[in-house]
């Protein structure tokens, strides 16, 4: 039977590094022969799909997404190349979701009508906040106006999709700082909003500086007050609340993402993707030229390889599926493993009901209201 799977391409190239990031990215203008290094990492990235070509064979590809790093940094002609090929050479659905994550300060209108005609139907765009001092103290590179901008550019080259990025619970952030976020992002009219808390990730300056003390981070109830402000004000807008940080006009969910939040295979190419193919999880190597090497040599960069087992597959399915306000659907569950959740984790989701955190109505079990704000310790029951 066919099964539909997405495309994640990670482009490690970036302006300059945010101080919150620990994707793995190189800055551009580090490196003499970056145009070079460029050309050869778009080439080996068509080598490395094609290498995976006995594994995707009879199925079919209903998303592509393009993250980074900022692929908006490359010639727009090189990306819109890049689209055509896997729109050409693999089977991508003609209805396929395509999307480009983008900084507004990167985007110009003769290179989205480039990534338009080439396929690209959503971009993602990198706003994070509409306070030009707090967009300085992440170390982002666009201003304000530019995102107005930006989204008014896309619109004009025809491409009618758009996702916001923003972040709360950055250092010295007030409320008031944040809802004007919300209203200034809300005005762009976008399809899609990413409403994020800010995650202190190890070997970041952000963590560095905070263990120096030198950021004044909003407190926990403040950051929860800012999230509740979030789905208040969106989903009074008419946004669907449908994921804990993810909110679209009805219809416009991310199906890319949903494919990870389902549990769904996909194939990741390029340094420190992963992907999930076969009940088997890789991760390749954060390393450009590595990268580039093996690939030349027709071998696969993968650092890791993890074969996951039924339960282990089974236990992700549920952890990841609570983090969507609709929860899990037991036909589902049962039509994909031949047995239902409740035969599978008795005890945890009797544990989840008994404190609140969970209940089943229509055929699903989802987070209560109070679960929302406690996802962590949900998900993290079904971990067996």
């Amino acid at each position: 039977m066919e099964q539909t799977l997405g495309i994640y391409i990670h482009v490690p190239f970036c302006e300059h590094k945010c101080y919150y990031c620990d994707f793995y990215s190189i800055v551009a203008g580090a490196h003499a022969d970056f145009a070079g290094v460029v050309s050869s990492y778009l080439v080996s990235l068509r080598k490395e799909a094609l290498l995976y070509q006995s594994q995707w064979a009879g199925h079919y590809f209903n998303s592509l997404f393009l993250g980074g790093g900022t692929p908006t940094i490359l010639p727009a002609e090189d990306l819109a190349e890049l689209v055509t090929f896997f729109r050409t050479e693999l089977p991508l659905s003609p209805q396929a979701e395509i999307t480009v994550e983008a900084n507004p300060n990167t985007l110009s209108y003769e290179g989205l009508k480039l990534l338009g005609a080439a396929g690209v139907n959503r971009i993602s765009l990198g706003a994070q906040a509409f306070q030009d001092s707090l967009l300085r103290s992440l170390g982002r590179l666009h201003s304000a106006d530019q995102i107005i901008s930006s989204v008014k550019r896309i619109r004009r080259a025809g491409i009618g999709n758009v996702n916001l990025d923003l972040m709360f619970g950055l250092p010295g952030q007030t409320m008031g700082d944040w809802v004007d976020t919300l209203e200034q992002a809300l005005a762009l009219e976008p399809e899609h909003f990413s409403c994020y808390s800010l995650i202190l990730e190890e070997g970041t300056p952000f963590a560095d500086w905070e263990r120096a003390g030198l950021l004044k981070l909003p407190s926990h109830d403040l950051q929860a007050e800012m999230f509740e402000t979030a789905i208040r004000i969106l989903t009074a807008a008419g946004y669907v609340h449908y994921e804990i940080s993810n909110f679209s006009r009805p219809g416009r969910q991310s199906r890319h993402n949903l494919l990870y939040w389902y549990n769904q295979p996909f194939l990741g190419l390029g340094p420190g993707a992963t992907g999930y193919l076969g009940r088997t999880r890789y991760t390749n190597a954060p390393d450009v030229w590595g990268y580039i090497h093996d690939i030349g040599e027709g071998k696969l960069p993968t650092r890791s390889s993890i074969s996951v087992t039924l339960e282990e597959e089974m236990d992700e399915t549920m952890m990841v599926g609570m983090r969507l306000l609709a929860g899990v659907s037991e036909e589902s569950f049962r039509l994909r493993y031949g047995v239902s959740y409740f035969d599978v984790y008795p005890e945890q989701i009797a544990d989840l009901m008994a404190r609140g955190l969970v209940e089943h109505t229509d055929g699903h079990l989802r987070v209560t209201k109070r679960g929302l704000f406690l996802e962590n310790l949900v998900s993290g029951a079904f971990l067996r």
